[in-house]
């Protein structure tokens, strides 16, 4: 049985990966755990992935699963809402959380960072959820969190080393880091081993806003991913009664 390995973001939801991860079947899920700071995630994980997993990583551990790829010989590599550098937006973003944390603690920061990393699938409808996510964050060092993205400098350079076929998610709604982030991403992988999709209806938070749809384009790019040494494959839509069931066609006209 294959090994996918989820590398979670900071702020991922107590759940973890399981929603996602219970849509693929037939693989064995393997979570590393969250780490404050970026810049020691790809020490902390480097010896805890199995030679050939595939990767499936979240916001700012998209940067350790890019340099993890290559060394530990991913077959293929999922980043959800990536980005590898904190230009003026986001940046004036994450100070705004920063301000909140430090003046009004835990209550303010959910409320600035709320509206900015879900979509309307939970914002309309999800406050159950919401209240969990929030919850969960009492026990983390937000500050730190918060303290290592704003000292992350430009590592776009580690997209240019990768070899391994690479699908980029992003939510439609996603105003943390929206589209232009996974665009970057894409434009740098070499070898047209790259591609965008989106989630309708989700955030910076899809594989737990959306898990059904995140899950099944999860689960047809790892099935298809060889067939990126023919270029990547275009998306077809399953005949499925499950919305947003999706494959790979590798004869699907370029």
């Amino acid at each position: 049985m294959e090994t996918v390995v989820f590398l979670p973001g900071y702020l991922s939801p107590p759940s973890g990966f399981s929603p996602l991860a219970q849509g693929l079947e037939g693989l064995e899920p393997l979570e590393a755990p969250r780490q404050a700071e970026p810049g020691r995630q790809f020490e902390a994980w480097r010896d805890q992935i199995p030679s050939g997993a595939h990767l499936v990583a979240f916001s700012e551990a998209s940067l350790a699963a890019v340099r993890l790829a290559p060394a530990v010989g991913a077959k293929s590599l999922v980043l959800f809402s990536p980005f590898f550098r904190v230009d003026g937006a986001l940046r004036a973003r994450l100070e705004a959380m920063q301000a909140a944390l430090r003046l009004g603690g835990h209550e303010a920061f959910v409320a600035v960072a709320k509206p900015w990393l879900f979509g309307s699938l939970l914002l309309d409808r999800g406050q159950a959820q919401l209240s969990i996510w929030a919850d969960g964050l009492r026990s983390l060092a937000l500050g730190d969190w918060l303290g290592g993205l704003l000292a992350l400098r430009d590592e776009r350079k580690w997209i240019r080393a990768l070899s391994v076929p690479t699908l980029v998610v992003v939510g439609a709604e996603d105003a943390f880091t929206p589209m232009r982030y996974g665009h970057e991403v894409t434009e740098w992988v070499p070898e047209q081993r790259g591609m965008l999709v989106t989630v309708d209806g989700a955030g910076h938070f899809s594989p737990w806003e959306n898990p059904g749809e995140a899950s099944a384009m999860v689960r047809g790019f790892i099935s298809r991913a060889d067939a990126f040494e023919a270029g990547p494959p275009e998306w077809q839509e399953e005949e499925s009664a499950a919305k947003g069931i999706l494959r790979f066609d590798p004869e699907a006209p370029r």
